[in-house]
């Protein structure tokens, strides 16, 4: 019988044993890392057959397995004396002694292409360049090929005996997922269906679109075909992707009833959220993280690791959460997390979907918005003052990153002077040229707090939007009122490219449909499919109705008392919470100066122990009402059952502001041959009313009303057949 393969690759691989002992800024560093040395294999014009990223490869066997071993050398050229040299670029920082490890790439690329060329010998050079590509320091040395394969069966040993191990679990894993029972008695309604589509679309390598409707326990119809996937060999391991805290716990507990299956899940949540200190340079668990992390892995080798538990095993051992988390999720069986760790390219974790994950996406209708903020930038003369002010208060005006940004200032300045300056049409060299000094010089000063941290991230959005500035992209320049604002704006990312690595899609949520708008905004291929699940609720659960009250822009203030006066006698009718939704905060004030007094309000930018704290009033005795807003804090990813929320009632369609990034993703939806206005004005809208009015029927015991107050409610019943609202509806 054969011996099982396992990839790795050449870093991964010295890392086993030739990790270093600090934890230091992950990220930056390494697309810094990558920027320096491709501006330095460009400069290397010394020589001629240069060749960059050449991809090698070689195998270990051990009694267990076989290692199979990847990776790219940074550079290859032959020297004036015919002899091969194998270059491995690094970004120097304050010490440029040679780091073992970085030799030791070296020397396995070394021993990659001896063995593949068969050379006797090659030399290997580590070279240390600074933030702008250029040579700091360089460290060589000759050797031959049975030292090179000597070095290489050694490292590769220490990580097939790491793998080994992982390895032995995940057979006791299979063997437990392959008799693993579904956890309840027997499937909700639509459950089964849901759940056999799941596995399909994994073990076909599809994408599958699914409206899954409140209550019919989508997260375990999700998660329990993937984990019999997983078993069966068809994908490496589950991602569970979501946009709120909520999600990641319902994910969580769901994992959580699934006893005896020997998995190892993880939850990543964001550093700021669970790190005890502001950053690596103040932490004094930073220190040493490296040498302690084997243990607290050691200790977390099977179970359910969310927030709470992985924060008590950091303590314990004195290591980041955060790091802790990402260490885990790298050879995890489950992860669950939020949408950037996969779409954003700042902080996704390339080795989630390394193998061929099943990637479970929740709540689809948000990811879109999200991964559009994501490769988006942004950058505003006032944000430039206020950054070097504060940096100007921390390490003086005579630091490189204060300089950077007077320039960026100057230069942004400059262009807003001139008459073409809304009607760029790429992004402007001078600004992008400004941009790359002050992410050098805001990494030079990563130690000198939260400002430079903050011009780092912007000019490295801005980078990276300048970089894949494509059709898919707008420039958006603003001059109003002294404020003179540029941004990059991506108006139609493209998603589809994630999906492709990946051994399975789903993408799922309570509004997905139309299927055919779904699919452009998030990419579909041939094969793939749409499934649409009626919701277990009955229509008589729910009382709907519309108020076709005009409130359009140009009449909404004049008619706000009548919208006053229908929320009020509602709410007089129908006794019990209600929560309000406004399309905006500025109309829920016009209206709420004719409702009664007392009524709560949701705040901007509620954090959320400030929004459980507000929606605490609905575990009290009495009728409580929540003025909210559309798409705000209260409008998704809350759950209230029973006699805590018995009315909703919906003030306007929601259609979003017409502004320029509205108006930018119509323009380019439009030069597609789509309907625009239907994609980001309509649609949106749509979502937000149907997951608003979702918030109230939660259980098959659960009763209440729905209010939609807005005439042009009327033409929008054909858009919500399917659903439970809509369901109603038909009823009036």
């Amino acid at each position: 019988m054969s011996l099982p393969v396992v990839r790795m690759s050449v870093r991964a691989v010295v890392e086993t044993t030739l990790h270093e002992k600090d934890l230091k800024p992950g990220a930056i560093s390494r697309m810094m890392e990558g920027a320096a040395a491709h501006k330095a294999r460009q400069a290397d014009s010394g020589e001629t057959d240069y060749r960059a990223e050449r991809a090698l490869s070689a195998d270990y066997e051990s009694d267990t397995l076989v290692l199979h071993v990847t990776g790219r050398a940074d550079g290859l050229f032959t020297d004036r004396n015919g002899k091969t040299v194998i270059e491995e670029i690094k970004l120097c920082g304050d010490d440029v002694q040679l780091v073992p490890a970085h030799r030791a790439q070296a020397a396995m690329y070394g021993h990659m292409l001896c063995a593949e060329e068969g050379l006797d010998g090659v030399r290997l050079r580590v070279l240390y360049v600074d933030g702008r590509g250029h040579p700091v320091q360089m460290y060589e040395e000759e050797q031959d090929a049975q030292a090179l394969k000597a070095e290489f069966c050694g490292l590769c040993a220490a990580a097939a005996a790491r793998e080994a191990a992982l390895l032995a679990r995940r057979q006791k894993r299979d063997a437990a997922l392959a008799v693993l029972p579904f956890p309840y008695r027997e499937y909700r309604e639509g459950q089964r269906k849901f759940a056999a589509h799941v596995y399909v679309a994994i073990r076909d390598r599809k994408r599958l679109f699914a409206q899954a409707p409140t209550g019919i326990g989508k997260t375990m119809a999700a998660l329990y075909p993937a984990l019999r996937a997983l078993g069966e060999g068809k994908c490496s391991r589950v991602l569970f992707v979501t946009a709120r805290t909520t999600g990641r716990k319902s994910a969580m507990n769901a994992l959580g009833y699934l006893e005896g299956i020997h998995i190892l899940a993880v939850e990543i949540a964001a550093k700021e959220k669970v790190c005890p200190f502001e950053s690596c340079m103040t932490c004094p668990w930073a220190k040493g993280f490296y040498d302690r992390l084997p243990q607290a892995m050691e200790e977390a080798q099977e179970g359910c690791w969310g927030r709470a538990e992985l924060a008590a095993l950091a303590e314990k051992h004195r290591v980041c959460p955060f790091e802790l988390s990402l260490e885990l999720a790298a050879v995890s069986d489950v992860v669950v997390c939020d949408y950037n760790y996969v779409y954003d390219p700042f902080a996704a974790e390339e080795a989630l979907l390394a193998g061929g994950a099943a990637l479970l996406v929740d709540e689809a209708h948000q990811l879109g918005p999200r991964v559009q903020d994501g490769r988006s930038a942004e950058v505003s003369a006032e944000e430039l003052r206020a950054m070097r002010r504060d940096i100007g208060k921390c390490s003086g005006r005579k630091t490189a990153l204060y300089r950077a940004l007077t320039n960026a200032i100057r230069i942004l300045e400059a262009l807003a002077g001139k008459e073409a300056f809304e009607q760029m049409n790429v992004p402007p060299d001078a600004l992008n040229a400004a941009m790359d000094d002050v992410l050098s010089a805001a990494w030079a000063q990563r130690e000198e707090g939260r400002a430079a941290a903050e011009a780092m991230r912007m000019a490295e959005h801005w980078q990276y939007a300048a970089g894949h500035f494509a059709e898919r992209y707008a420039i958006l320049a603003n001059r109003e009122k002294k404020r003179v604002q540029l941004m990059l704006l991506c108006a139609a990312p493209e998603i589809l490219e994630n999906s492709k690595k990946t051994r399975g899609t789903v993408y799922f949520s309570a509004t997905l449909a139309p299927f055919d708008a779904a699919q452009k905004m998030l990419g579909a291929r041939q094969g793939d499919a749409c499934l649409s699940l009626p919701s277990p609720f009955h229509p008589e659960q729910l009382s709907a109705q519309i108020v076709p009250i005009d409130i359009r822009y140009a009449v909404r203030e004049k008619n706000a008392p009548l919208v006053a006066q229908a929320i009020a006698a509602h709410i007089e009718a129908n006794p019990g919470n209600t929560l309000v939704f406004f399309p905006s905060y500025a109309y829920r004030e016009q209206v709420a100066q004719f409702l009664p007094e007392g009524f709560l309000k949701e705040a901007r930018g509620m954090s959320e122990d400030e929004k459980n704290a507000l929606l605490g009033a609905f575990l009290q005795d009495g009728d409580h009402v929540i003025l909210g807003i559309l798409g705000g804090a209260f409008s998704e990813g809350i759950d209230l059952a029973g006699d805590r929320l018995k009315n909703v009632i919906v003030v306007s369609i929601g259609l979003p502001q017409p502004d320029e990034r509205v108006r930018a993703m119509q323009r380019y939806y439009d030069a597609q041959g789509e309907d625009g206005f239907f994609l980001c004005m309509t649609l949106p809208g749509l979502v937000r009313i149907v997951q608003a009015a979702g918030r109230l029927i939660r259980t098959p015991e659960d009763t209440g009303t729905v209010l939609l107050i807005d005439r042009r409610f009327e033409g929008l019943r054909p858009l919500m057949e399917g659903t439970l609202l809509g369901d109603a509806l038909k009823r009036v």
